[in-house]
């Protein structure tokens, strides 16, 4: 008989909007080391994982740390259309 199951987790979330302390609270977020990259297409800021391994955030897109600890870009959007918002941390970082 098959049957579904429903495995509901929390995950933790951040915006790279570009702001006054908004580069050192990813790094926060993450525990890794960032760069930010002004390029002809726009703002994005890399999440270095490792020497071929970088995330890449554009300007209003989220970082996402999974249940596992594991990091992914997703846009509010989508983060919003899967994820209910349980918490907001505001403050000074």
């Amino acid at each position: 008989m098959q049957r579904r199951y429903k495995k509901n987790v929390y995950i933790d979330a951040i915006e790279f909007d570009n702001t006054s302390g908004n580069h050192q609270a990813i790094i926060d977020f993450a525990g890794l080391p960032t760069s930010v990259e002004y390029t002809s297409a726009g703002v994005q800021l890399r999440v270095i994982r490792g020497a071929f391994s970088v995330l890449i955030a554009k300007l209003g897109e989220c970082i996402v740390k999974e249940a596992d600890g594991s990091l992914r870009v997703c846009t509010r959007e989508a983060l919003e259309a899967e994820y209910k918002l349980v918490e907001e941390e505001t403050g000074s970082g």
